[in-house]
């Protein structure tokens, strides 16, 4: 005699894989949203519990600790922008455009809210991740990208030669850290797409052409 689904579950006392996925699914997506908006400290296990409709034994049987929890929402944060820049369509122009579109996408990520909020926590909170804050897994698709995509242009003879790795993390730390720093500090410099996309043109423009005075002879 062939078991239902419902019998089958009953006899083993544990929900199939799909469903425990989707309970843990159900809790990271509460938990970003809980702790982007109260914070680390303001955000409780209990109230992720009650607000995903999970018993609190549940959610600790998963994140056996806030920690715990605070790394899979980070985690989770960053596999859903490696999932955006993998559904965006193939980047148009020549290898240089190609990179600052890239770029360009990889900025405007970093500067929602959500993941704003979750790095205010992750450096806030320094003391409780005793001093090794959650970092996404590596390697780094993300960087990967970006790496292969300064390749690219340096095989295409459009920027300089050199250590592709080390020119992507400069390309990063000259085009975002700057704008999600401020946000992250509670500045609303850069509160519009518009105020974005300034910063990233002049500073683009300032990496390509330099900032000396180009005097004609």
């Amino acid at each position: 005699m062939t078991l239902r689904k419902s019998e089958t579950l009953a006899r083993s006392g544990r929900p199939p894989k799909e469903m425990q996925n989707a309970a843990a699914e159900r809790i990271i997506e509460t938990a970003t949203v809980l702790f982007a908006s109260r914070g680390f400290a303001g955000t409780s296990m209990e109230q992720v519990a009650s607000q995903c409709g999970a018993g609190k034994d549940t959610v600790y049987r998963r994140f056996p600790s806030k920690v715990a929890l605070f790394e899979a929402v980070v985690e989770h944060a960053h596999k859903r922008a490696v999932a955006r820049l993998e559904d965006l369509p193939p980047m148009e122009g020549d290898a240089l455009e190609r990179l600052q579109a890239l770029l360009r996408e990889l900025l405007h990520i970093n500067m929602e809210a959500d993941l704003i909020a979750l790095k205010r926590i992750t450096f806030s909170e320094a003391v409780v991740f005793e001093k090794n804050a959650p970092i996404p897994p590596q390697p780094d698709p993300i960087m990967s990208r970006l790496v292969h995509a300064v390749g690219e242009a340096q095989d295409a003879r459009m920027i300089a030669d050199g250590d592709a790795d080390a020119i992507a993390s400069h390309l990063i730390h000259c085009l975002v850290a700057l704008p999600t720093s401020s946000a992250m500090m509670g500045s609303g410099d850069f509160d519009t797409r518009e105020a974005v996309d300034a910063h990233f043109d002049r500073t683009w423009g300032w990496l390509l052409k330099g900032v000396t005075l180009q005097i004609k002879s």
